[in-house]
């Protein structure tokens, strides 16, 4: 499942190559991947208009069109936005095709088809209305630990409450416990300052180093990251023991148990 970092990484790629190009053509080839309008809604809304900005709120992608409405993008499990040169170049599973008046297009792809389109013209109350709290790299040291004295509950199933914490997963709410040295299944009610403390600098430096990797597990080659292991080898880049999974909230988790405690 995309998470802040993917979303990040998509993001400013539209931002560098997708954005005040005039939209000539829109293909949505897959009409329930659009809520909350029709069909000729969304081509009246991008047909001859341009993209000028992208922002990422969480998971949330939102694209603001030249004549005032933003496109929305949840990306659910498998959602991806490309970028390509021509129709040859098509991502499979595309359910929305905009072809740019220099010959460009850029798709929204979804395999599983979990994620989804919308329009808005007022991006902040969309976000409220939706019930999507305050981005995860927005947090205070003090804001943090604020919420997680509040919370309760296990600090993974804390990190991952899109209402509270938005653009954590399931992945990186584990490479941020990782980093902190903290088992996932921990209350946060017993956790002390010190290990919150960790928890927060983990969290910022997780997910910014993540995008300046272009969030991609094949150049997390040093010990900070689990993502080449928990599914590979299995072996702690850290103390080289053996990593270990379990359930927390109903998601699988992967932990060392020699360095999270």
């Amino acid at each position: 499942m995309p998470e802040l970092p993917d979303v990040e990484v998509i993001r400013r790629r539209i931002a560098e190559h997708g954005l005040e190009r005039e939209i000539a053509s829109v293909d949505l080839r897959d009409p329930e991947r659009l809520r909350g309008a029709r069909p000729a809604d969304l081509d009246a809304a991008l047909t001859g208009y341009r993209f000028t900005a992208a922002t990422r709120h969480g998971k949330v992608l939102a694209l603001k069109v030249s004549c005032g409405w933003n496109l929305i993008v949840h990306f659910g499990m498998t959602g991806a936005l490309v970028l390509h040169a021509d129709a040859g170049d098509e991502p499979d599973h595309t359910h929305l095709a905009c072809t740019f008046a220099d010959g460009g297009r850029l798709a929204y792809a979804d395999l599983r088809r979990l994620g989804w389109l919308e329009l808005t013209d007022d991006v902040p109350r969309y976000l409220k209305t939706q019930d999507i709290g305050p981005d995860a790299l927005s947090f205070t040291r003090e804001g943090l630990s604020a919420y997680l004295a509040d919370k309760g509950g296990t600090i993974k199933s804390a990190l991952m409450d899109q209402s509270r914490v938005a653009g954590i997963g399931n992945v990186y709410s584990d490479e941020i416990l990782f980093g902190a040295g903290v088992r996932p299944d921990r209350k946060t009610a017993d956790l002390d300052e010190t290990e919150v403390e960790r928890v927060f600098d983990a969290l910022h430096a997780v997910l910014t180093d993540a995008v300046e990797l272009d969030a991609d597990p094949g150049r997390m080659t040093d010990g900070a990251w689990l993502l080449p292991h928990r599914d590979g080898d299995g072996v702690c880049p850290r103390c080289g023991g053996a990593l270990t999974s379990l359930k927390v909230s109903g998601r699988t988790t992967h932990l060392c148990p020699r360095c999270q405690t």
